[in-house]
């Protein structure tokens, strides 16, 4: 007897094989995709937490600062013989530079220092960069230029900018604000000080932040 051979149709076509070929790779490139932009929303996101996170850090150090400021020579009188301004804000082009006297300081062990500082913050132009470096600088020797220490507590800063509120008087409203304050010929500080800060986000943007901080001293 012959052997008898049976044909079946259950295999499949080059054409279904092929086929599914082309629809497995447009999965796998759908999904591919699909991770990369995740990825890339995921670092876009973190980079922006970063820069609000650094914002708040600047904000906070402003703050702490001039809650603290108080007149130059006067933490234990009424009076001073010093002349220099112990509340100096001014414009530099279209920035910023604030330098006062303050009581925020830890003073170091037997070290012949002032029981306040004066601490400045200006902006420092970045080398081959159109962005600043913020600089805060503290001096609790009150040597001009030599003393103190200073360091960048940000260098992505595009812009930098104060304006002061005079005291309230009882009596009536408030002036507006002034963009440069010189204690020397206010003969005091002022009830609080706008401070404004644009940072550059990596993405190219330019974010502002903006707060109002009240000088206990005066209020």
């Amino acid at each position: 007897m012959r052997p008898q051979f049976r044909t079946t149709d259950k295999g499949f076509t080059l054409i279904e094989v092929l086929l599914a070929i082309f629809i497995g790779s447009i999965v796998l490139t759908v999904l591919y995709a699909s991770f990369f932009q995740i990825n890339r929303a995921k670092d876009r996101i973190e980079e922006e937490l970063e820069l609000y996170h650094e914002a708040r850090i600047i904000m906070s150090k402003i703050t702490k600062d001039l809650a603290t400021a108080f007149p130059r020579g006067l933490v234990n009188s009424q009076s001073t013989g010093i002349t220099a301004p112990f509340f100096y804000g001014v414009e530099e082009g279209e920035n910023s530079k604030l330098s006062f006297t303050s009581l925020s300081r830890t003073p170091t062990q037997d070290a012949r220092e002032s029981d306040q500082t004066e601490i400045s913050y200006f902006l420092a132009p970045i080398e081959d960069s159109d962005l600043f470096a913020l600089v805060r600088r503290d001096n609790p020797t009150f040597e001009p230029d030599t003393g103190g220490t200073q360091y960048a507590i940000s260098e992505r800063i595009s812009g930098f900018s104060l304006t002061y509120l005079p005291e309230i008087p009882e009596n009536g409203e408030a002036q507006g604000y002034s963009s440069e304050w010189n204690s020397s010929e206010t003969l005091t500080l002022p009830a609080a000080v706008n401070v404004n800060i644009v940072l550059k986000s990596p993405r190219g943007e330019d974010i502002q932040f903006s707060t109002l901080v009240m000088i206990p001293i005066v209020n």
